[in-house]
């Protein structure tokens, strides 16, 4: 099956072409989609099967009120693809204590997988989603995932994924949110497999003092591609917004990342925050951002911080100095650098599977 896909991750203002950042082109051949037959629901079962959505109208609306970050195009062909996933409303006031956690799975009878999940909440609720992505074998994977999310009023959505991917899967993540008066949407992205990662966002804050809080991790080396397209649009007064990424590059690997917060007219009071932190150990990598605050309200207040740089050779050699290989001091460099956001998801197992991946990837760095 082949993928032809244009404008994909597309900034909201253009800038110069030769930059290569405007947006990017996908031109895959996948292997053919089959049923995925797969238990994926490994915690909350009773509770997605007793809440599932099962109305088309409702489906429909979310798919036409909420945008998401990679495109159109893609939207539609993820929809018209898929072959899994979940559409669950959490009802108004409930609130869960325990997450709901799904895992998918590329092997060899399915080494394409596409989800599409729909996480409704309603008014007061509150709902933590985790969601990881792997790879069974080392054969080429495809993996395209669609979530759509929506926080009614005072609602709490957790979105956590983690992507553990081998070096020879493409990845595909896009996301649209929509929330509504004190809504708020935590999500968390751990980016630390796959050949070529795309990964877009795009988030209305619609409801007055609504909240969006992004924190990401991405690991790259030898020639992985990373694609990173935020969009957070300021639609109701005293809306925030909080968007962080921390990544570690090495050997060739290539990392775009387009971060847009954007004020509309009358989003007064809004808040938006940015901030990127990349730690590079390679002359080589490429490493590219396009950071964008859009003002269409006087009285908002935007910032956005960076901070890229190569290793502290100095740093690592004291760490050399002190028994530790090359390997190990980079390790310990790397999980120092992602632990404040591995420590805000709430399941040990997979802290410690995130750990380990990255300390085998590492040993063949």
């Amino acid at each position: 099956m082949n993928i032809d896909l244009k404008h994909v991750n597309s900034l909201p203002v253009r800038t110069w072409s030769w930059l290569d950042i405007n947006d990017c082109t996908i031109s895959e051949t996948i292997s053919d989609i089959v049923a995925y037959k797969k238990h994926y629901i490994k915690s909350g079962h009773e509770f997605v099967q007793e809440n599932t959505i099962q109305d088309e109208i409702v489906l429909q609306e979310l798919h036409t009120n909420i945008k998401t970050g990679m495109g159109t195009e893609t939207e539609q062909f993820l929809t018209e693809n898929k072959n899994c996933g979940i559409s669950i409303r959490i009802p108004k006031g409930r609130k869960l204590t325990e997450p709901i956690m799904l895992q998918y799975e590329m092997d060899d009878r399915n080494p394409t997988v596409i989800d599409v999940n729909h996480i409704v909440a309603d008014d007061y609720s509150d709902v933590t989603i985790i969601i990881c992505y792997k790879t069974t074998s080392n054969d080429i994977a495809f993996h395209g995932g669609l979530t759509y999310l929506y926080a009614g009023k005072e609602a709490t959505i957790n979105l956590i994924q983690v992507q553990l991917m081998n070096e020879k899967a493409i990845h595909f993540n896009d996301i649209g949110i929509l929330t509504r008066d004190e809504g708020k949407v935590n999500l968390i992205h751990a980016e630390l497999g796959a050949q070529r990662v795309i990964n877009g966002c795009m988030t209305d804050l619609q409801g007055k003092a609504s909240e969006l809080d992004i924190r990401t991790i991405y690991f790259g080396d030898k020639d992985r591609s990373l694609d990173f397209n935020y969009v957070v649009n300021h639609i109701g007064k005293q809306t925030k917004s909080e968007l962080n990424v921390n990544g570690a590059l090495l050997d060739e690997s290539i990392k775009k990342l387009r971060g847009t917060i954007d004020f509309k007219k009358g989003a007064m009071g809004a808040i938006g925050h940015e901030g990127e932190y990349n730690l590079l150990f390679s002359p080589k990598i490429k490493n590219i951002t396009a950071p964008l605050i859009l003002c269409g309200e006087d009285n908002v207040e935007g910032k956005h911080a960076t901070n890229s740089g190569r290793i502290d050779e100095n740093k690592l050699f004291y760490m050399m100095s002190r028994g530790l290989d090359e390997i190990s001091a980079k390790k310990l460099m790397i999980d120092a650098w992602f632990q404040p956001i591995i420590d805000n998801i709430p399941d040990q197992s997979l802290k410690d599977q995130i750990v380990e991946y990255v300390k085998e990837r590492l040993s063949y760095a």
